[in-house]
């Protein structure tokens, strides 16, 4: 097995060129694999917290059985793809504001509400919240700039790889449009997930002791302005009907404790975090879906631009990686990872076998994902930074401010 250790940067890039050549022997490679394996940063036994999802009966764990090494075990979710995702799409955008990568994307300014990208709408490029924002003054789900977004397929990328090259690596799917050349509807190429391997759920005690006894048998009720609550009747917030609101609301409703007041009796609590033998990082970049990639200019199609274009995501898929790495797995509140060894990136032959590894931090992916752009711009590949600039429109500023209001209502009803 190959092993170019700590070969990073430009000096990786030739071999990923080799990759996603079919042309080469190293071009029928079928991914490239990240498996980290990772320990809880207290130790063995130390408790771990997943994510919890909405049940029938509540929220829940997300558990499987699954098979590993030949052996059945119980696993739960500590990270699902789609939150990996986000992950990487965030640590990528602080990348970028940060001078450190020259990345395009999408960036929607919504005034007082923030300036938004691409790399954190639900549906990357072609969300709502992009296609009815405004492009030099007009909607942008109308120009002719869209039109190409949205009828992009893996053998015609270039628009979406010169504005938003995450949605090629992410996947994206243009929903609404009804371009008659064909909706845009790109598969994953890179996912990840990270799960906990043979699992058992604990328990854990909740109790809130307040440093003063404050009383539940006194009413609480809604102040009518000023104070969050107030204790006189006839000083209180009225309903439709000139009654007297009470504070707070579900079962403690008008009680001292429904504002978080007062003691929480010790119980034991829902979701009390699980202990595993090991957690694990599972990843993959599929390297039969990025050689399917092609990148025409003005319809005319150019090998040495498509061998350049598919590296260029490569080292995109790689960088987004490794900057899980870096920036280490603290995925939620009681849940901090830490890799038992450094993670590598595995080259995985047609049959599984691995042909050459690096090290996540030896392949320096920064440097990797510079060389492969200046590679890449020599052929007429163009990341032009910060990317497109669009504005929201009136209309989308109007039901953001609405919802604001309407949030400020419910919540001072409670």
């Amino acid at each position: 097995m190959a092993d170019t250790t700590r070969g990073g940067g430009s000096g990786l890039l030739p071999t990923l060129k080799e990759i996603v050549d079919p042309g080469t022997e190293l071009g029928r490679s079928s991914a490239v694999r990240l498996r980290a394996r990772l320990q809880p940063a207290g130790g063995p036994g130390a408790k771990l917290m997943p994510p919890t999802y909405a049940g029938d009966d509540g929220p829940v764990y997300v558990r499987e059985k699954r098979v590993i090494d030949g052996e059945r075990f119980e696993c739960i979710s500590l990270d699902s793809v789609a939150s990996q995702a986000n992950r990487m799409e965030q640590y990528l955008l602080e990348e970028i504001e940060d001078g450190r990568a020259e990345v395009p994307t999408i960036w929607v300014d919504q005034g007082k509400f923030g300036v938004h990208t691409a790399l954190g709408f639900p549906h990357r490029s072609f969300d709502a919240w992009v296609e009815d924002a405004y492009l030099d003054g007009q909607r942008f789900g109308d120009t002719k700039l869209w039109d190409e977004l949205a009828s992009s397929k893996r053998r015609d990328l270039t628009a979406l790889m010169e504005h938003s090259p995450t949605s090629v690596i992410l996947g994206s799917w243009a929903s609404r449009s009804k371009n008659p050349q064909g909706t845009a509807r790109l598969p994953r190429i890179l996912t990840s997930e990270i799960i906990a391997v043979d699992a058992e759920e604990g328990q854990r005690a909740a109790s809130r002791i307040d440093v003063h006894q404050i009383s539940a048998s006194i009413p609480v009720y809604a102040a009518a302005d000023g104070d969050r609550f107030v204790l006189d009747e006839e000083s209180a917030a009225r309903d439709e009907k000139g009654r007297p609101v009470l504070a707070g609301s579900g079962e403690k409703r008008g009680k001292a404790s429904a504002l978080n007041y007062g003691n929480v009796t010790p119980q034991i609590a829902a979701h009390g975090g699980i202990t595993a033998r090991y957690a694990l990082q599972i990843a993959t970049t599929s390297l039969p879906a990025i050689r399917e990639c092609r990148f025409p200019i003005d319809g005319e199609r150019d090998p040495e631009r498509d061998i350049a274009g598919r590296a260029l995501l490569l080292a995109l898929a790689m960088r987004m990686l490794a900057l899980q790495v870096e920036r280490g797995y603290d995925l939620r509140s009681g849940c901090l990872l830490v890799p038992d060894e450094e993670p590598a990136f595995e080259l995985l032959d047609p049959v599984a076998k691995t042909t050459a590894s690096w090290p996540v931090l030896g392949a320096d992916t920064a440097a990797l994902l510079d060389a492969a752009l200046a590679d890449a711009r020599k052929t007429g590949i163009r990341w032009e930074t910060p990317g497109l600039r669009l504005k929201a429109s009136d209309v989308q500023l109007e039901l953001l401010e609405r919802s604001l209001a309407e949030a400020s209502a419910e919540g001072e009803g409670e």
